[in-house]
């Protein structure tokens, strides 16, 4: 049967729509991608400009890029986001989710100019209540084993606990941010900003005697503290793999990471009886209930608070360990 002529028009017809509107659709996408790319921009500037760190500002854009790369940015609703929330949900863990919430809420605000009643996420609460610390005698087991490994690891694992720095703080060091008269460290573009930390006698004797000893840069003029084995600033995972090695060597059974011996550093401060407002400015934190999160007394601190209430008696023995000189903090008043 020979198709009518009448037939044959609609369907060119149908063929002419439908290329059109795949067109259309790809410009449409086309000029979203730009769009999109061009508030991305916006938005790594804007982090840049604010002081975040680099890992903070490629995690995210990361986020920002997987969620929102194919939204129609101009049309984005509550619904859009409540489904990016649970799709977060479905694939990544709880306290993970915490930074991506983060990130989504920071461009919304900042790059799309939405107030939090139009597009919002709930950022969740955290699970983990207080912050995994290392016991004293777990922290000289950790320096001592450093000590044979090399100068350098014992020095940035000192440097880790008893100035409280975060990892990429010991990463960042360099040669001028010593001051060995005032003792103290200079710390540039950090979480909280520019600051200054003090540095007891062991930090500046194993900084001193790893430059003497150990430090080989590749070029004249590195300014880089900590250097790797090619001569070049060291990166997290250096910190990362070394305090692992150690932590196994020595029978620590936990997971052991950086940022534990800043907690540690804190904790311990606290415990023994340093006052908490020289601990906050220690730790850099703003808020002063930051640095009481850390404020866990041990458990044979506890007994004997009890044992003094209910009996009016101390029980024997149930004074913390005290460290050893190695592990000293010194140039801190007591609140006795």
């Amino acid at each position: 049967m020979i198709p009518s002529r009448t037939n044959g028009s609609k369907d060119k017809k149908i063929f002419v729509q439908t290329k059109l509107g795949q067109v259309i659709e790809q410009r449409e996408y086309k000029n979203r991608i730009e769009n999109f790319g061009h508030f991305l921009e916006q938005y790594y500037r804007f982090l840049r400009q604010n002081n975040y760190s680099n890992n903070s500002i490629k995690s995210y854009c990361k986020t920002v890029r997987q969620v929102f790369q194919d939204k129609n940015l101009d049309k984005l609703s509550q619904q859009d986001l409540d489904d990016i929330r649970f799709n977060l949900a479905d694939h990544y863990q709880h306290n993970g989710n915490r930074m991506r919430f983060a990130a989504i809420n920071l461009f919304c605000r900042e790059i799309l100019k939405k107030d939090r009643k139009d597009l919002y996420l709930k950022v969740p609460r955290s699970h983990i209540k207080n912050k995994d610390v290392l016991t004293n005698g777990q922290v000289e087991k950790l320096l001592n084993i450093a000590q044979t490994k090399s100068k350098e690891v014992y020095a940035i694992i000192q440097t880790l606990y008893h100035c409280g720095l975060r990892k990429m703080e010991v990463c960042n060091l360099n040669l001028g941010d010593m001051n060995f008269d005032t003792m103290e460290l200079l710390l540039r573009n950090t979480k909280t900003g520019d600051g200054v930390v003090s540095m007891t006698t062991s930090v500046a004797g194993a900084i001193r005697e790893y430059i003497h000893t150990e430090r080989y840069p590749v070029q004249p003029n590195e300014q880089a503290l900590f250097l790797n084995k090619s001569g070049k600033r060291i990166g997290e995972h250096f910190v990362r793999n070394h305090l692992k090695k150690c932590a196994r060597e020595v029978g620590i059974n936990t997971r052991v990471y950086p940022h534990m011996l800043r907690a540690s550093c804190i904790t311990h401060l606290l415990n023994k009886g340093v006052n908490p407002f020289t601990v906050q400015q220690h730790a850099r934190h703003k808020d002063f209930r930051t640095t009481m999160i850390y404020n866990r007394p041990t458990q044979q601190q506890m007994r004997a608070d009890i044992e003094r209430v209910f009996t009016g008696q101390p029980q024997e023995n149930t004074q913390p360990k005290e460290l050893k000189q190695s592990t000293e903090y010194s140039g801190y008043t007591l609140d006795i």
